[in-house]
């Protein structure tokens, strides 16, 4: 049963860290209204959401008068105000271990996302420069390592560290990106498969990469 929250998140399916947001909602059980803020139409930048978030930005969480942006805050905040277990409380080093992969994430996953897609979306550019393409498989290497002593990125369980690491990895995912050469990562990612909020994650994915096709001059991913 879903707990019924007061609150709204400004969302659009395109961007990795809005879906990571959706997916610890999904993943916490909360009933919380999502509304979608098209930001291919420039709602983003209107003076009734600028009064909201300045920054212009999706994800956007408010919770009566407490407005909160940042995905990584907002999943945070969100584990914390429920006591949930996929964010540890009582466990310094578990929790410390869990911001540590959020981080990287913040810093790399979504970094080579960005560097990978913003070029084509915001700047016309027609192909991607082969250091973007090397940059997500030396990421993917990274992250597959992270799996060597464990289930999940953060340990044994499920964390909201992985609900991060698969907005951003599903993403890439959609580009046609070969997981096999990843044994590790495609394990955790086929396991993902079963997580609340899932398919919604793909949709949005797949939406970004055919997106990117169209306005592309070769293939998502070679």
């Amino acid at each position: 049963m879903s707990r019924k929250l007061p609150m709204t998140l400004y969302h659009n399916c395109f961007s990795p860290p809005s879906r990571m947001a959706v997916l610890a909602i999904r993943n916490l059980a909360l009933d919380i209204e999502i509304r979608n803020i098209d930001i291919y139409k420039g709602e983003q930048n209107t003076p009734e959401y600028l009064k909201i978030n300045p920054l212009h930005q999706v994800p956007c969480l408010v919770h009566e008068n407490f407005v909160l942006t940042e995905a990584r805050a907002i999943i945070m905040y969100l584990a914390s105000l429920t006591d949930s277990p996929l964010y540890p409380m009582n466990d310094l080093r578990k929790r410390a271990l869990v911001d540590s992969r959020l981080f990287f994430d913040a810093t790399n996953s979504f970094v080579a996302v960005k560097n990978f897609a913003r070029p084509v979306l915001r700047s016309g550019v027609k192909k991607i420069p082969s250091s973007a393409r090397e940059d997500i498989k030396i990421l993917l290497n990274t992250l597959d390592s992270f799996l060597d002593k464990s289930e999940w990125f953060a340990g044994d369980e499920l964390t909201i560290a992985d609900l991060a690491i698969l907005a951003s990895v599903g993403t890439m995912k959609c580009w046609g990106v070969n997981f096999k050469e990843f044994p590790k990562l495609n394990s955790w990612f086929e396991k993902c498969r079963n997580l609340p909020g899932f398919s919604e994650n793909h949709e949005g994915s797949q939406a970004l990469a055919e997106k990117l096709s169209k306005l592309l001059e070769e293939p998502l991913w070679k």
